[in-house]
């Protein structure tokens, strides 16, 4: 099944991820179409910046710079995130976590926050649950496969592969979401600053292990 509304922003992220991630020599996440290496944590959090700004830039959210005193002693900054119009087209993966994780406080509708409610709280690799998120939402789509090989006293193993007919075309979409990034951070530089940082913060902050090395 494919969307009539098309992949996401951050399916073509994924899709495509060695145009947005940086590349991975040793280790890394090995991407299900093309077969390239990026470096995981980058393309965890290009995957949920296009995800806040894929819905945005659709009009079904708004995003705003904030700054809150804490204790008096420091400013805390963050992206106050509100819905503002009900999707047009059903939301999948990351898009849908998003969404689904929105409480209506402002409080707690901050890019941080919601981070932390989509991972479940600290993971011993944040990183790779959102990558995994993107994929399953891309399987539901009909765009990757999973099947799944049940094995005897090991957890089971699981199979993924790319619908290339169907991808294929997709690869001029790169562009529009770049473009759609660049847009959004020419409209509010401030705003799109303290997103790609909320983002990239957030997610480290939902590390279990203070050992963890993201490369």
């Amino acid at each position: 099944m494919v969307t009539e509304g098309g992949p996401s922003a951050s399916n073509i992220v994924y899709l495509f991820g060695d145009r947005f991630a940086k590349g991975a020599r040793v280790g890394g996440a090995k991407l299900i179409y093309g077969g390239n290496k990026v470096k995981l944590s980058d393309l965890g959090d290009k995957l949920v910046l296009a995800a806040f700004a894929g819905l945005a830039s659709k009009g079904y959210l708004g995003l705003e710079a904030v700054e809150e005193k804490k204790l008096g002693l420091f400013t805390s900054k963050d992206v106050l995130v509100t819905r503002l119009s009900s999707p047009s087209e059903p939301l999948y993966g990351l898009e849908l976590a998003i969404w689904d994780n929105i409480t209506g406080d402002p409080k707690q509708d901050r890019v941080r926050p919601i981070i932390s409610r989509i991972t479940g709280g600290t993971r011993l690799n944040p990183w790779n649950d959102l990558v995994n998120l993107a994929k399953n939402g891309l399987a539901e789509q009909g765009y990757l496969n999973v099947d799944k090989e049940e094995l005897r006293f090991r957890p089971d193993k699981v199979h993924w592969s790319a619908n290339e007919g169907l991808i294929l075309p997709l690869e001029g979409k790169v562009d529009e979401v770049k473009a759609m990034l660049s847009s959004l951070e020419s409209r509010d530089p401030a705003m799109y600053k303290q997103l790609v940082e909320s983002v990239k913060k957030g997610i480290q902050a939902m590390v279990e292990s203070p050992d963890f090395d993201s490369d």
